[in-house]
């Protein structure tokens, strides 16, 4: 009962639609109304301000912490911990509250790997704060980090479980980001149009 306690409450807490709630909040509006239709930390700063976007940023991330903690404190197996992370990203990625559609879970998954592997996301976000500063690009400046943070779990002799994990989480954010911009992407790709598969968001 307690692990599937840590699990439901796992799912409920990555399912709070923080951007959405923000912009509700703070102008009456739904983010996902305008820019890349994302409720993500990336679409709340670009429609809330910037400080806003980092604050969302940090909610989004936390939740994923907080669920970790919480099985980490009631002491469920590793195996659960595991399944909690990744129930974490499914409700944030497909809220309930929001018709199944929410972020794509890059903030969530972040948090987590800062709790379990402080040093290698250390790297990694530095690197993709390089890199947002030289290409402006919030994507795929993440799928560098998501890249380099798979990379060097890998490299560093990680356990297998959580080498699985982040590489299942990375997935995760991939296939959300691309089952949301398709309409976009395939034509693209299609079309061999590089410019425009590094300008969608």
């Amino acid at each position: 009962m307690e692990s599937i306690a840590v699990a439901v409450i796992a799912f409920l807490l990555g399912s709070m639609p923080t951007a959405f709630l923000m912009g509700r909040a703070l102008k009456g509006i739904d983010v996902r109304d305008a820019s890349s239709g994302n409720s993500g930390a990336v679409n709340a700063g670009r429609q809330l301000g910037k400080a806003i976007g980092i604050l969302v940023l940090l909610i989004d991330a936390g939740k994923g912490v907080v669920a970790l903690l919480i099985g980490m404190a009631i002491g469920v197996p590793e195996i659960v911990l595991y399944i909690s992370a990744v129930l974490v990203v499914v409700g944030h990625n497909y809220s309930p509250f929001l018709g199944f559609r929410d972020g794509k879970g890059a903030a969530t998954v972040l948090g987590m790997s800062a709790l379990m592997l402080w040093q290698i996301t250390a790297i990694s976000v530095v690197v993709g704060a390089v890199l947002i500063i030289i290409t402006r690009r919030a994507v795929w400046t993440m799928a560098a980090v998501f890249i380099l943070l798979n990379t060097l779990t890998i490299a560093t002799s990680q356990s297998l479980g959580l080498i699985v994990l982040f590489l299942v989480l990375s997935l995760m954010i991939a296939a959300t980001h691309f089952s949301r911009q398709r309409a976009e992407l395939i034509p693209a790709l299609t079309a061999g149009d590089w410019r425009r598969i590094i300008s969608t968001d």
